[in-house]
């Protein structure tokens, strides 16, 4: 018979057990002889079938055929929280494009600090975040004056419309974490008392309302002028005449003895047909402030408006219909009198003449069937009150107006003159040419002056007969007056906004309520369907189109004079503003960058210069701008983005001094210069200044050029990741180091070998004894199997003392244990006690004993049994015996190893010769296929026929009952079968057997012994590899699990296990889940520790280079970590003691090699920390174990601690840190305190850990979040996955990681960034804030859906469904970063303490999560997944797998032929039937199967079965065929 592999676990024959003595002395084991019982069938390994070697070898074509294609490829980062050696470097920015603060914005707001400004600048030139700014100094600046004891003052943001009461409350309150509150007259009740205003002063530091609230406050003295610390007046320029604006400077502004701080905002300050000389300073006057601008208003329009066309569309002269309208002339009968209906025949009237008769008929058939009737009399009867006319017949008038409409005859629209005007006919041509490509996603704002001119005119272009493709029409207008009946409520423009930037609408018809204040999306186009009155209509409406290309539509009549002059009028009124702009004082411009650096350089004297040692390359003022600015241009960043260094100028006694700010990926981020006369000079040095750090760092080389570049390149090429199908071949230990220790015993340990449910084995059983010459490490419990679903536990339990042992004792403990080696297990060898690694003994206890507790080991041994098996070999036999003889006894056949019997009885009703009965298991051996007589006789004879005749057996002697053993040794493993289990009863004559000495008890016991001495052995190598390591405390199973490989694919959690190899117990992969998530904690901690100069990406490199598998694996196998791999399950020629002469029975030679991937050794690293720290956890809880791991694994000196203590005892905290407290940091920290539960000892921390990259150090010195997110992230990882491990506790490792991703994905984040309001506290510039905004609202209303949905189901609103965060599109990057940074602050305040990390877990975390369940969609929308989903489900392919080649890409301007080395990248291909269907580049395998299974799915998409299943020629059985997903 054919061999079977050694290394499969389920052999069940043994094979040692079949070589009896042969009295022919062939011991041939391919010779004719017993054939051999296959009870348990070993799995085939698993090959590589000729299909997929196919479909490699085409991958592998496809590949060499697209490799330009391939590296053409933009090279982008992966989506998700995985990061890449490459991303590492690279992603330290937004992934939205960066925006940096405009350096005008900043010095506006450093000119606003210090006197009253207004700010004329255009839409969307960031007005808002000036004003942001300068309230959040004012706050600060309160804080500290309340500090002193000084009165208490309150900041007040002062908007011209209830709406945008909201709008900046919203926007400011996402950025400022200061009491806040919002105030206009139609939404608070009580606000005419004083107690309202005394509490509304006491709990805000900062009020937004309407200029008639603040002015009603100031007119009764709910609050004084002096009690006001800032006035920000939005749309500055209505401050004119008796506008409240104007009366709350008239009337309180000049009166005042301390007076607040002024900022105005407009787009301009002409508001009417007035000079801009005459209009600008009478508003400079009325607000007791300077204008300042840019000094050339085309710089904004370039940076912030994006180039725009204007573009004047003619339309023929409107001819109304000199008749009038039917339905006019009808209705002007019956209600043409009535007050109520005044301004409806004024608009129809317009409508006839400027829009068509269908509009005018349309705009009554909307009116009458929109309104109620009884509202609609109510209003009668009080016009007819009012008239003094008579109630009652208006009101008939009006049902017969009503009647008139209802019972007309409306016609359909038509595009000719009788139904619509030219006007709007040139209109729908506009329309129709803008979204000719059905582009859906353009944006068009159509502004009209009436409020019913844009209703009728959406309605017409919903009509079908007008309606055009794409286009999806809407309103936009203001509340109306009290007698109009249209109203439209804050919340229908609110509703109208969002539903325009979702895209639900995408061309507005709106009034001029669109011109200014709301945040209106950036438009494509805006046309001006009616003209515009002013300056400021027409800059604020232009101002709308932001988009690239976008243009902008003037509709002026043909001929038409009035409109031609309003066109001229804004153009002569712009270019005079403009002219007077450019005539203002030169410190009242805002000059930005645009400077004339020339002329500052050669005013300024005191400039430097730098010339570089060897090279002689110079550096000069000039000069350093343009070497910085070539410096950033090099920092690794994303292909859509452009990085340029930022600029802040301030004023510094009498001169001005300049901070340069570089993006966070720099290796310096901060420069201030020298103070110089002008801001250009200034900026040249704060340059310079920069220049001079990145020449000491190294980082501009002798020549003055980038040489960041290069480095990124050397660490993109290190190969820090490695193969999980690269094998090498080690040496595998089999026996531990305690039994190479031999010799003379003479003191002996004990452990007890017990069964917690000893019934299980069917047959009554007793401990064993194991005796070693070392104290055995305690082994822990594991399960035996014994099939038909019977198990116990095998305990190992150590018993105090030791045995002295002298020559005698020796002797009989020698004989017995080689007795069960030969009557059990069929191996006779000659071994005298020197020689014998270990000694089994039989006990006079039972398996429920304490052993535990027992005060002598001589005392329990049971020395009669010992003395009887020596002095006896066998139990002699003889015919005669009393029935009682035959029983309990253990049978063994001398001539096949593999019959053994438990006797059971004698059977006095049977012969020899009779047949065997039905029904009896047959033997194996060839005497029993030939012999012609099928009787009890032969079947109890395993002797060859030859042999026979040697020794003839008597054929009259008594036949008993028996019990065969079965062979199967591996009872780790439970699949043992039940039918395997099952009695096998047969009947044999004992004169060809052997009677064994050994007592049955102990027989039963001492069959499970070559599964118990594997499992130990197993744990023992492991315990040595532990003690290799310096880690003498692990727990012994965990240690064991750590080295346990049962797989050849162990670890690759997202595939098929291979060659499955069972009863081994659990494998690694849960560890080596936990102990890499201890192993980034603890590096992170101490790179934090040891290395504070580090920017966060140097960080990341060096955690990478201590983490990383190629690291691991050097140092592992560096000790032949490997050899301690358990990678082999129970094997029958592995378990037997070696060195010992073997007399009889098969020679047994283990398998002393294995193969292992590299991988797999890193694994089992990163399995062993995780074994360290659960030990450490449950023994004392504490990390000591776990750091003592990650020093021993990593061998580096960016991590040497033995213990955790050392980590916080080797940092020394930056002085930054432990200065005194400002009174704004102070104020925070008491802030935070009862919001977050813990209070900062150094509050500088805490505002650290919200100070974003764009925030200027001059502005707060102190560092930006970076590091400290960098600690915190690795603190947030470590806590989730601790919670994941250990309430899941039978969960695999594929699981875990997909659950995982949701508690530390930004993601979820995000959103516990927006309930905690970190959101308000994160100190930044630029386009932040304007995100930050974006996502708070989007936030929001899913909370208010959520929250909503419980109530709907019946549930309290405080049980909505915690995963509706999964459904908001991802937060701004910085808002997750600062919720890792504030962990990462707050374990650095406490001292390292990770108890205040676990605290904000529990607190804030894991409620999250408590329902898992909700998450599982999360997880299941990974995209190789979905893929795996839509190849099964929906086209029932079965033939479908990735293929991975790791290779080196050629990068762009590579010269043509070979692969380039100089980028190592990874391809995927999703490969089905042969055919590429999809594929990706990346520089990592896992983060290239995700990326290439979304273009799969991609691909897939729109895509019919039928379709699919001819382009791949797929006939698969469906749901019944093959694995769906297979990985090469």
């Amino acid at each position: 018979m054919q061999s079977t592999p050694d290394n499969l676990n389920s052999v069940v024959h043994d094979e040692d057990e079949d070589d009896g003595d042969k009295s022919d002395g062939d011991s041939n084991p391919g010779a004719e002889g017993v054939r051999r019982w296959i009870i348990n069938p070993a799995p085939q390994t698993r090959k590589l079938t000729e299909k997929r070697r196919a479909d490699a070898a085409l991958f592998e074509k496809w590949v060499e055929q697209n490799r330009h294609s391939l590296a053409r490829r933009t090279r982008r980062l992966v989506d998700g929280d995985g990061q890449s050696a490459l991303a590492l470097m690279r992603d330290f920015e937004n992934k939205k494009i960066i925006t940096n603060p405009r350096d005008y914005q900043l010095e506006l707001f450093e000119r606003a600090k210090i006197q009253n400004t207004i700010a004329v600048l255009d839409t969307g030139s960031g007005k808002t975040l000036i004003a942001a700014l300068l309230l959040r100094w004012t706050l600060q600046n309160e804080i500290e004056d309340r500090a002193k004891g000084l009165p208490k003052r309150t900041a007040f943001f002062v908007v011209d419309k209830v709406a945008l009461v909201f709008q900046q409350h919203a926007v400011l309150s996402c950025n400022l974490d200061y009491p806040m509150d919002r105030i206009c007259g139609e939404m608070v009740e009580g606000i005419e008392s004083s107690e309202f205003w005394a509490k509304t002063f006491t709990d805000n530091m900062a009020i937004v309302c309407t200029a008639d609230i603040l002015q009603t406050c100031l007119s009764r003295s709910w609050i004084r002028m002096d009690q006001i610390n800032l006035l920000i007046f939005d749309e500055a320029h209505h401050t004119k005449k008796n506008h409240p604006y104007a009366c709350i400077i008239k009337d309180f502004y000049l009166d005042a003895e301390k007076k607040p701080r002024i900022l105005g905002m407009t787009a301009s300050p002409v508001d009417a047909k007035v000079a801009p000389e005459r209009a600008a300073a009478e508003l400079e006057a009325l607000l007791h402030s300077q204008i300042a601008t840019v000094a050339d208003p085309a710089v904004i329009q370039q940076t912030i408006c994006k180039p725009k066309k204007e573009v004047i569309v003619e339309y023929d002269p409107v001819v109304g219909n000199m008749g009038g309208s039917k339905l006019q002339r009808l209705l002007r009968e019956d209600i043409g009198h009535h007050h109520h209906f005044r301004k409806s025949f004024s608009f129809t009237s317009y409508a006839i003449a400027e829009l068509g008769t269908w509009c005018a008929e349309r705009y009554w058939q909307l009116l009458f069937e929109g309104q109620d009737m009884a509202t609609l009399e109510s209003k009668t009867v009080r016009d007819a009150e009012w008239d003094n006319m008579d109630p009652e017949k208006f009101v008939n008038e009006v049902r017969r107006g009503r009647e008139t409409v209802v019972s007309y005859s409306f016609s359909q629209p038509r595009l000719d003159l009788s139904c619509l005007s030219t006007k709007v006919l040139r209109l729908l041509d506009v329309l129709r040419d803008q979204y000719k490509d059905h582009d859906s996603n353009r944006k068009c704002i159509v502004f009209v002056q009436q409020r019913n001119a844009a209703i009728v005119l959406a309605d017409l272009f919903q009509q079908p007969e007008i309606a055009i493709p794409g286009v999806q029409v809407g309103i936009l207008m203001g509340n109306g007056s009290t007698n109009d009946n249209h109203k439209v409520s804050f919340r229908d423009q609110i509703l109208a906004i969002l539903k325009f930037r979702n895209g639900d609408i995408n061309c507005l018809f709106a009034t001029s309520v669109a011109e200014e204040g709301l945040d209106i999306p950036d438009c494509n186009v805006i046309i001006r369907f009616d003209l515009y009155n002013t300056l400021i209509q027409y800059i604020q409406s232009r101002g709308r189109a932001r988009q690239d290309g976008s243009e902008y539509v003037h509709m002026v009549e043909r001929h038409n004079n009035e409109h031609k002059h309003k066109i001229d009028f804004v153009k002569n009124a712009e270019t005079a503003l403009r002219t007077f702009c450019q005539a203002l004082p030169e410190d009242r411009k805002l000059t930005g960058n645009d400077y004339n650096m020339e002329y500052f350089l050669r005013k300024d004297k005191g400039q430097r210069q730098f010339i570089m040692p060897g090279t002689g390359a110079k550096l000069n003022y000039r000069q350093s701008l343009v070497y910085l600015a070539a410096f950033v241009a090099c920092l690794p960043h994303s292909p859509e983005v452009h990085l340029t260094p930022q600029y802040l100028v301030v004023a510094a006694e009498g001169e001005y001094q300049c901070e340069v700010i570089l993006p966070a990926a720099s290796p310096i981020t901060s420069a201030v210069g020298r103070a110089h006369s002008s801001k250009a000079i200034a900026k040249c040095s704060a340059a310079y200044e920069m220049c001079l750090k990145l020449i000491q760092g190294k980082y501009l080389d002798a020549h003055l050029q980038p040489v960041f570049t290069k480095q990124l390149h050397a660490m993109r090429n290190a190969r820090l990741a490695i193969s999980s199908r690269k094998t090498g071949e080690y040496n595998m230990r089999i026996k531990p180091e305690i039994w190479s220790s031999l010799g003379e015993p003479t003191k002996l340990y004990a452990v007890a070998l017990t069964l917690s449910a000893p019934d299980a084995l069917g047959r009554p059983s007793s401990p064993l004894l194991l005796l070693t010459r070392h104290q055995a490490p305690l082994v822990a419990s594991f399960p035996l199997f014994f099939g038909a679903g019977r198990s116990s536990l095998a305990n190992c339990v150590s018993i105090p003392g030791t045995l002295d042992v002298e020559e005698t004792k020796a002797s009989v403990l020698t004989t017995f244990t080689l007795r069960i080696f030969e009557d059990i297990f069929s191996k006779q060898y000659e071994a005298a006690a020197e020689n014998l690694p270990y000694f089994l003994a039989p006990t006079c206890m039972d398996h429920s004993s304490d052993f535990s507790s027992v005060t002598s080991i001589n005392d329990i041994i049971d020395w009669k049994a010992l003395s009887a098996v020596q002095e006896r070999e066998k139990i002699e036999y003889t015919f005669d015996k009393a029935d009682n003889f035959f029983q309990d006894k253990l049978i063994c056949d001398p001539f096949d190893g593999s019959r053994k019997y438990i006797l059971l009885r004698r059977c006095p009703d049977m012969k020899p010769t009779d047949t065997v009965p039905e029904g009896v298991f047959p033997p194996s051996h060839r005497a029993w296929k030939t012999c012609p007589v099928h009787d009890i006789y032969n079947y109890s004879i395993s002797l060859w026929p030859k042999s026979r005749g040697h020794m003839p057996f008597s054929r009259d002697q008594p036949v008993v009952e028996a019990e065969l053993l079965p062979i199967r040794r591996n009872i780790l493993d439970d699949t043992m079968s039940d039918e395997d289990a099952a009695p096998k009863l047969c009947y044999l004559i004992l004169e060809p057997m052997k009677l064994s000495a050994l007592p049955l008890k102990v027989v039963a016991m001492a069959y499970n012994f070559p599964a118990i001495i594997h499992r130990i052995d197993s744990n023992l190598i492991a315990l040595d590899a532990c003690r290799l390591l310096g880690l003498d405390h692990i727990r012994p199973d965990l240690a064991l699990e750590a080295f346990t490989k049962d797989s050849d694919n162990s670890g690759e959690h997202d595939e098929e296990t291979v060659n499955f190899q069972g009863g081994m117990g659990n494998n690694y992969e849960r560890l080596e889940f936990l102990g890499d998530c201890f192993l980034k904690m603890a590096t992170t901690i101490s790179l934090f520790t040891l290395a504070p100069d580090l920017n966060e990406a140097d960080s990341h490199v060096e955690r990478m280079l201590l983490i990383c598998n190629r690291n691991l694996l050097n140092n592992a196998l560096e000790v032949k970590l490997a050899e301690y791999v358990r990678s082999m399950a129970f094997n029958r020629r592995s378990w037997y003691p070696e060195g010992l002469v073997l007399k009889r029975g098969k020679r047994t030679e283990a398998k002393r090699r294995h193969l292992l991937a590299d991988k797999s050794i890193a694994d089992v690293c990163e399995a062993l920390i995780g074994a360290a720290y659960l030990t450490g956890q449950e023994r004392d809880k504490s990390f000591d174990m776990a750091v003592q791991a990650v020093s021993a694994v990593v061998q580096d000196k960016n991590h040497s601690m033995k213990t955790y203590s050392e980590y916080y005892a080797a940092y020394q905290p930056p002085k930054w840190q432990t200065a005194p407290p400002s009174i704004i940091q102070q104020d925070m920290a008491d802030r935070f305190h009862p919001r977050l539960g813990y209070f900062f000892r150094h509050p500088q921390l805490l505002r650290s850990a919200f100070h974003h990259p764009t925030y200027p150090s001059s502005y707060e010195n102190l560092p930006s979040y970076q590091r400290l997110e960098f600690l915190g992230d690795a603190l947030l990882d470590m806590a989730c996955v601790d919670h994941l491990f250990r309430r899941f506790p039978g969960a695999d490792p594929q699981w875990l990681t997909e659950h995982k991703m949701a508690m530390v994905s930004n993601q979820f984040l995000g959103c516990l960034g927006f309930v905690l309001g970190f959101h308000q506290s994160i100190l930044s510039l630029g386009a932040v804030q304007d995100e930050l905004s974006v996502y708070v609202r989007d936030m929001t209303d899913a909370l208010q859906l959520a929250k909503d949905e419980a109530v709907a189901a019946g549930r309290p609103e405080a049980d909505f469904c915690r995963s509706f965060w999964a459904e908001v599109k991802r937060a701004p990057k910085c808002l997750p970063d600062v919720v890792e940074a504030y962990v990462g602050a707050m374990f650095v305040d406490s001292a390292y303490d990770y108890a205040r990390v676990q605290d904000f877990f529990d607190r804030h975390v894991k409620p999250w999560f408590e329902d898992m369940r909700l998450y599982d969609a999360y997880a299941n929308n990974h995209p190789i997944n979905q893929l795996q989903r839509a190849m099964k489900a929906k086209f029932g392919c079965g033939d479908c797998r990735m293929m991975v080649k790791e290779t080196g890409v050629p990068t762009a301007g590579e010269e043509e032929g070979g692969w380039g080395a100089r980028l190592q990248e990874v391809v995927c291909g999703v490969m089905v039937h042969g055919q590429v269907l999809a594929s990706a580049v990346a520089e990592s395998s896992r983060y290239v199967k995700i990326a290439a299974a979304k273009n799969a799915m991609k691909a897939l998409e729109g895509l019919g079965v039928d379709e699919f299943r001819g382009r791949y020629r797929c006939g698969c059985a469906g749901e019944d065929g093959d694995k769906v997903m297979e990985d090469v």
